[in-house]
């Protein structure tokens, strides 16, 4: 199978999207298809280690530019006929456009104009992003364009149920499940590290650790988790926070915390990690808290769980979906206040019991959500979409 993934964004990128379409990528290369990636070019240089891996892989990289007033998303500049003709030199089986703004837009017109499969899938809660920066005025019409151009492919991949629900009540169709999965090889339990990182951070051995990782942005509502980790370490003494990832907003964040008298040095900043020291960086806490309204699967949760982490989230979109309340964690409902996520916080410093228990569950369920599973999944729903094609061209 030839498959052409057309996305705006890709590693080295770091964030859920990206690292969900590099497993796509390496399912492609390890079952050996053939598979194109068309993607932003960024300023670092960096690529994906696969496109030094494979001959099966292509990397088509476009000319692109930051946001002007969010410098960490890169799009790709029109105009994108350099993609089109390397699309038509490679004629792939199926086209898989993973997100919609110009280029995927500008795939999808040629996809049809060449009458070729194409699918879709949805990455991002653009209603709730939109009110998080005033621009809430905005999300009739950007509705409509993302229903119409989601309905215009033959599956639209969706990561979480409680999302195919949310978009089948927008007037969405053909909406298929493609969720996520974890290396548990990589994100595990282990003493030894957990050990070594806090000592790296000058964190005690017997300190409770709150963990969170991820962009740090407004709509991933990090003044709600600010609250809520400044109220819970100002009860609990002998708490720390470990806060993993970088944005726009993370100077605001560090800032609030590390100026409030004995918090700064049990509050940590890590700044974006990937592979092994992201790994390490789970490893070294104890429990993980998310306040992120807006996510349509959260891939950090279930990295979190297979580390043996309880999660406590908030109970909207895709986070209702990974974490069972009482089981690998607990979940609070969309209108809870900041003091609710600190109250629990503060319960499980005092319970350990509780917590590795807790913690256990969430390993063993992240422990059922292979990549490989949930990626052979999706190649035999990229087949059945390849027939269905074949099927009504040779009906005409």
């Amino acid at each position: 199978m030839k498959i052409a993934l057309v996305t705006e964004t890709f590693p080295p990128q770091i964030n859920g999207v990206s690292r969900t379409l590099e497993q796509l990528a390496r399912h492609a290369v390890r079952r050996g298809d053939e598979i194109m990636v068309v993607h932003p070019k960024y300023a670092s240089g960096e690529r994906s280690s696969l496109a030094a891996e494979s001959g099966r892989y292509r990397d088509l990289e476009l000319p692109a530019l930051p946001l002007p007033f969010y410098p960490e998303v890169i799009l790709p500049r029109p105009p994108f006929g350099r993609m089109r003709r390397s699309l038509d030199a490679f004629r792939p089986d199926i086209v898989h456009i993973a997100t919609e703004a110009l280029l995927g837009y500008s795939a999808l017109r040629h996809c049809l104009k060449r009458k070729w499969p194409v699918v879709s899938s949805f990455h991002t809660n653009f209603d709730t992003y939109a009110a998080h920066y005033r621009l809430g005025w905005t999300v009739p019409t950007l509705t409509r364009y993302l229903r119409g151009f989601h309905n215009r492919t033959a599956a639209t991949y969706v990561p979480s149920r409680s999302m195919i629900l949310k978009l089948a009540e927008q007037g969405f169709e053909r909406l298929v499940l493609w969720s996520r999965g974890v290396d548990t090889a990589v994100f595990r339990p282990r003493q030894a590290e957990r050990l070594a990182g806090r000592d790296r951070l000058e964190i005690p051995a017997t300190a409770f650790v709150v963990g969170h990782c991820g962009r740090l942005a407004p709509e991933k509502n990090v003044e709600f988790l600010a609250e809520a980790l400044e109220r819970m370490l100002s009860r609990v003494m002998h708490a720390h926070a470990v806060i993993v990832g970088d944005g726009p907003s993370r100077a605001a964040l560090e800032n609030r915390l590390k100026s409030i008298p004995g918090l700064s040095r049990r509050v940590h900043f890590t700044g974006y990690l990937t592979g092994p020291r992201l790994a390490d960086a789970y490893g070294l806490m104890d429990v993980f808290a998310f306040a992120s309204r807006t996510e349509t699967f959260g891939n950090v949760l279930l990295e979190a769980m297979a580390t043996g982490l309880p999660v406590v989230a908030l109970a909207e979109g895709g986070p209702a979906d990974v974490v069972a309340d009482g089981e690998t964690g607990r979940l609070l409902s969309r209108d809870s206040k900041p003091s609710a996520m600190a109250d629990i916080l503060a319960e499980w410093s005092h319970l350990p019991a509780t917590v590795r228990k807790l913690g256990e569950s969430a390993r063993a369920y992240a422990g059922t959500q292979s990549w490989e599973a949930i990626m052979e999944g999706l190649f035999v729903d990229y087949r059945r979409v390849i027939e269905s094609r074949s099927k009504a061209t040779s009906a005409n």
